[in-house]
C-alpha cells in the first residue's frame, strides 16, 4: 500500500456524453487528440459506444448509451448534461487497494472484477465519490492490448491532419460541492489516498470580501494526483460553483486541467480550431504589470492569459467557456514555468480586486 501510495497516477478520464462520436470529433479536431480504439456492440459491448482517444499523456474515454435501457449512461446525462462520469487511478494490486480503502471509509461500488480477452487481462474496481461519479482502480500490467477487453483498434478510421496542440499531461482534477461538503470529501481522500491538504482559499484570505466561493486543493504523496474542492459560500452569490450546482442538478466535476510546455502555441492553435476562452478585466493586467514589471504583460494579455508568482516561478493559466450548452463543464490550460507547484490561489484575489477595481469605474462614470 505504501509503494501504491507513491505510484498513484491518473490512468483515464471517461465521460458520459448524448453523442459520443461528435464529442470525440470535436476533441481530434479542436484539442488535437488522437482516436486510438472504439467499443460498442460491434465489439460484444452491448449497451455503450466508447472511443479511447490520447493526447500525449492524457487519456479520455468518451461513452454514449447504445440504447434507450442503457439507463445508466441515459439517466447520468439527462440529470447533469455531458460531464465526466469516472477517474480511473492506475494501482499495482486492485484487490488490496480496494480492501484497504474500503477499511478506510471508502463507499463500494464494484468488487474487483477481472475481463479477459486474448490480450490478456485487466483487473479493476470502483468506489464512490460524490453525487454521480467514481473512481476506478485499475491494473493493466497483465493485458498487451490498445487499451482494455472490448475494445478494437480503430486508428485507421479517424485519419486527419491536425496541428499539434502541445497538451501534455492531466494536471489536476477540479470538483464542485454543496456549501459544508468540502470537509467530508477531503477527508475522504485524505483517509483513502493519504492525500494531504496542501492549499486553501476562503473567507479568511479574503477577510471582509465577499468572493462567493471557498477551496481546498488536495494532492497525492507522490504529487501527481491533485484535486480542488470548491463550494460556494453562503452569501448568496450567483457565482460559477452555484451555477455549477444548480446546472449540474448537485455536485460533480467541474473542469479538468491540462498541463502543456508551451501555453502561447497551445492557445493559437486551439483559437484557431474555434476553442473560446473565457476573458479578463484590463485592471487584472494593470496591477500585474505594476505588480511583477519583469513580466511581459502585454504579451500576457494579448493571450488572455492568468500569471501566479510564487518565489520565481509561475503559473500560466487560461480556462475555456463551458464546452455543452450548459453552464457547467469546462477546461483549464497550465503551464508550470519554474517548478511551480501551487494552484493558482494568488490569481483568485487578483481576479477578485480586479474585479471590485472595474466595478468602481463604472460607478465613478
Amino acid at each position: 500500500m505504501e509503494t501504491d501510495f507513491l505510484k498513484l497516477k491518473y490512468d483515464y478520464i471517461e465521460y458520459y456524453v448524448g453523442m459520443a462520436k461528435m464529442v470525440v470529433y470535436w476533441h481530434v479536431k479542436a484539442l488535437g487528440f488522437k482516436v486510438i480504439a472504439y467499443s460498442g456492440p460491434e465489439t460484444g459491448v452491448e449497451d455503450r459506444f466508447s472511443y479511447y482517444i490520447v493526447k500525449n499523456d492524457i487519456k479520455l474515454v468518451i461513452t454514449s448509451a447504445s440504447q434507450p435501457s442503457s439507463y445508466k449512461i441515459v439517466s447520468f446525462v439527462d440529470l447533469h448534461g455531458n460531464g465526466i462520469k469516472r477517474v480511473a487511478i492506475k494501482v499495482s494490486d486492485v484487490s488490496s487497494f480496494f480492501t484497504n480503502a474500503i477499511a478506510n471509509g471508502a463507499i463500494p461500488l464494484q468488487k474487483p472484477t477481472i475481463n479477459s480477452d486474448k490480450n490478456g487481462s485487466v483487473e479493476q474496481a470502483s468506489i464512490k465519490i460524490f453525487d454521480d461519479n467514481e473512481i476506478l482502480l485499475v491494473n493493466y500490467d497483465k493485458y498487451n492490448g490498445d487499451f482494455m477487453p472490448g475494445y478494437v483498434n480503430v486508428e485507421k478510421d479517424w485519419q486527419m491532419d491536425i496541428e499539434d496542440s502541445c497538451l501534455e499531461t492531466i494536471d489536476h482534477v477540479a470538483c464542485v460541492l454543496r456549501p459544508n461538503e468540502t470537509k467530508i470529501w477531503e477527508e475522504y481522500f485524505n483517509s483513502i489516498f493519504n492525500f494531504n491538504t496542501v492549499g486553501k482559499f476562503g473567507k479568511e484570505e479574503m477577510k471582509e470580501a465577499k468572493l462567493g466561493m471557498s477551496l481546498k486543493v488536495l494532492q497525492s504523496q507522490n504529487k501527481l494526483l491533485n484535486k480542488v474542492l470548491v463550494e460556494p459560500d453562503q452569501s448568496g452569490m450567483m457565482t460559477q460553483v452555484q451555477l455549477f450546482i444548480d446546472q449540474n442538478y448537485g455536485a460533480g466535476i467541474q473542469h479538468l486541467a491540462f498541463s502543456t510546455d508551451n501555453i502561447f502555441r497551445t492557445i493559437e492553435v486551439l483559437r484557431k480550431n474555434g476553442v473560446r476562452f473565457n476573458s479578463y478585466p484590463n485592471s487584472y493586467y494593470e496591477k500585474l504589470a505594476e505588480n511583477y514589471p519583469e513580466l511581459d504583460v502585454e504579451n500576457l494579455k494579448k493571450h488572455g492569459i492568468l500569471c501566479d508568482v510564487e518565489d520565481g516561478s509561475l503559473l500560466l493559466q487560461i480556462f475555456t467557456m463551458p464546452l455543452g450548452d450548459r453552464s457547467t463543464f469546462f477546461y483549464e490550460i497550465v503551464q508550470r514555468v519554474n517548478s511551480y507547484e501551487g494552484f493558482g490561489l494568488g490569481n483568485i484575489k487578483a481576479l477578485f480586486d480586479s474585479m471590485e477595481t472595474e466595478l468602481l469605474k463604472k460607478s465613478a462614470l
